[in-house]
């Protein structure tokens, strides 16, 4: 029985994509006799939605250690409320590098000696990024304890889009791509979370190509759907949007889209609702139109749910709302979320870039409309056709392929990753 030491800061109880990714491959890795020692963060006095519900999927075995964390999102939260915005860039963007998370890094040292300390047979880790500051952890069990390291990317580093479309500085940048370059050689193997991940990593670093590797996204996990109810059809259309909107993830164009069909009488907005559920701030959702009457009287915005209230939330809508506005590199991009909404074969309105891995998977799955966020014709005339299929009783004859949709099992991929470490420990 080969024995894993898995590293994620973001772990259960934790919640959100990121932790519950990393919950599933323990959890599923335990399953098929791995041995599984788990290195996460200490929850407790993060600044983050927590969902202890996730734990309680956790494997007897799997022995997990936890390592303190301070949490700048506070000293943030104090500093914004004094205006000193320039001073959070300039902790961002200069002084912490590449992440905040960093602060981490002292503390689960510690606690890494110790875990090598008392297990000495581990054959290999698996290191979850991002945070990138905890692929360090991965340097540090190569360089002092001769123990190989599989880099898992969520997203990615320096390519990622929500950090390439933000000024950082020249010297930041260059800085970070050094410091990536190390990891990606040192590593025994890599993680790609997208074949187009993949293609720009391998662009970048011509290296990695001869490294083991495979593409494994995130997905669902039929577990997950045990005992879920579906809603009782109502008089009242109901799209769901399950998730935070932010940075450039700011859905004016919807609304714009939504009050043009409500004017033209193509939607009763008395029968017509908008779901959110997730870390947001209400302002921001609704930006251009946080004053407008219709809008504020359709949208309702909830705060984070954990994982299995989210999901049933999922059932209880008629429609899903996908948001994933165009621009560098975001064809790239794609959201955990979508997978549970493949598996809940609820239609799904989709507005991503076109071309981008998210269409192209609704479209094959035949589970939804797509279109790009500057579109405001293609998403009025998307929604619109989802709301009269609903008004005809008709959204439940989408041709969904079933197979397709299968294949993003959670189980499926835990095998795919142990693959990968029987050829990293070649």
């Amino acid at each position: 029985m080969r024995k894993i030491l898995f590293i994620s800061y973001y772990f259960p109880p934790l919640g959100g994509v990121a932790s519950i990714r990393s919950m599933k491959f323990v959890k599923h890795l335990a399953a098929m006799d791995y041995n599984i020692i788990v290195l996460s963060v200490q929850a407790k006095y993060l600044r983050h939605p927590k969902d202890p519900e996730l734990l309680l999927e956790l494997p007897n075995s799997v022995e997990v250690h936890r390592a303190f964390c301070p949490d700048m999102n506070w000293l943030f939260k104090l500093l914004w409320g004094l205006r000193l915005n320039w001073l959070v860039k300039l902790i961002r963007q200069r002084l912490l590098i590449p992440d905040t998370e960093k602060l981490w890094l002292p503390f689960a040292r510690k606690k890494l000696h110790a875990i090598l300390t008392a297990h000495r047979d581990i054959a290999i880790s698996v290191v979850s990024s991002g945070p990138p500051s905890v692929l360090f952890l991965g340097l540090e069990l190569k360089n002092r304890y001769s123990v190989h390291f599989i880099c898992d990317f969520r997203d990615e580093w320096t390519n990622n889009p929500e950090r390439i479309n933000l000024d950082y500085p020249a010297s930041t940048q260059s800085r970070e791509l050094i410091l990536e370059a190390g990891i990606l050689m040192a590593s025994a193997g890599i993680v790609y979370l997208t074949q187009i991940m993949k293609d720009n990593f391998e662009r970048s670093y011509p290296f990695i190509r001869e490294k083991p590797s495979e593409i494994i996204p995130n997905g669902f996990d039929e577990d997950d759907f045990k005992g879920l109810t579906v809603k009782p059809s109502s008089d009242t259309f109901v799209l769901l949007y399950s998730g935070s909107f932010y940075d450039r993830r700011q859905p004016d164009p919807l609304w714009k889209a939504i009050s043009k069909l409500a004017q033209s009488g193509a939607i009763n907005p008395k029968h017509f609702r908008v779901e959110i559920i997730g870390k947001n701030t209400p302002t921001f959702v609704l930006g251009a139109f946080a004053k407008d009457a219709l809008i504020n009287e359709i949208v309702n915005i909830e705060g984070f749910k954990p994982h299995r209230v989210s999901l049933q939330a999922m059932y209880n809508a008629d429609a899903l709302l996908l948001f994933i506005p165009s621009g560098k590199n975001t064809d790239s991009v794609l959201t955990g979320k979508i997978f549970d909404y493949l598996r809940s074969g609820k239609a799904i309105l989709a507005i991503v870039p076109p071309k981008g891995l998210a269409a192209e998977i609704v479209l094959k799955a035949g589970s939804g409309f797509v279109a790009e966020h500057s579109d405001f014709d293609g998403i009025k005339r998307c929604l619109k056709e989802v709301y009269e299929l609903w008004q005809a009783g008709r959204l439940s004859d989408l041709k969904t392929d079933k197979d397709y949709i299968n294949g993003f099992s959670r189980q499926q991929q835990a095998m795919r990753l142990a693959a990968l470490i029987d050829k990293a420990l070649i």
